[in-house]
């Protein structure tokens, strides 16, 4: 979990200017003045405070999308805004969501760091990314 963290704080200054050509990345300190933390860190952490609390990974996700959605870093150039439109109109909706990106998968770590079985993981697993 600490590590997908991490590793979105130290990528995230290549993100945006990898959308335009792929650059060779200087791994000499991995983390800089400008790194910052984007919305893969935001839905981990809700997955994880979901699964701290009462496991309602719908809640928690849409909790932290509405609490963080004019989060932007000061960093030029990013996104307009950390959460995407359409995530974000789902977070203020009752409709029932089923994600079709790779957030699913980046957000997910909590579980394998916090359950202990094999059916545990791969049941929460399955929720967290419904």
């Amino acid at each position: 979990m600490y590590g997908s963290i991490y590793g979105d704080l130290a990528g995230s200054i290549y993100e945006f200017e990898q959308l335009k050509e792929i650059k060779s990345i200087d791994n000499g300190g991995y983390l800089s003045d400008k790194s910052f933390f984007s919305d893969d860190t935001i839905l981990t952490v809700a997955v994880c405070a979901a699964i701290k609390d009462d496991k309602d990974y719908d809640k928690y996700l849409r909790k932290y999308i509405i609490d963080y959605m004019d989060y932007k870093p000061d960093f030029h150039p990013y996104f307009r805004s950390s959460f995407s439109p359409n995530l974000i109109k789902w977070a203020k909706s009752d409709l029932e969501g089923h994600s079709q990106g790779n957030g699913a998968m980046m957000r997910i770590s909590p579980v394998g760091f916090l359950f202990d079985s094999e059916d545990e993981v791969i049941e929460n697993a399955r929720l967290a990314t419904c």
